[in-house]
């Protein structure tokens, strides 16, 4: 029987975040499977963008090895305040008079 590798880097460096798609590969299963795992939160992940997850590569260790325990899950969360608005020092451009058209 082939024993499992940990994803490593191409300098022979383990990886110390996973995306989802090599989680999937290290579990044999789909990436949809890891998207659900992130979402009921049994498999805690860095939320990178709205659609981006990384995966440590340590809790991956701890997944698989059934010892992660829920009380240290780490939640991150936006910063406190108002979203920044872009574009508020810019200056919109002029509309563009409408066109005459000619009844032909």
């Amino acid at each position: 029987m082939q024993s499992r590798q940990s994803v490593q880097t191409t300098e022979n460096q383990p990886k110390l975040f996973l995306t989802p798609a090599e989680v999937a590969a290290d579990l044999r299963v789909s990436t949809s499977t890891v998207l659900r795992l992130i979402h009921a939160n049994k498999l805690p992940a860095i939320a990178v963008s709205e659609r981006i997850y990384r995966i440590p590569a340590a809790t991956l260790e701890r997944f698989k090895a059934g010892t992660l325990n829920r009380r240290f899950d780490i939640r991150v969360r936006r910063a406190a305040g108002p979203a920044p608005r872009l574009g508020a020092d810019e200056t919109l451009p002029e509309p563009r008079p409408a066109s005459v058209t000619r009844a032909g």
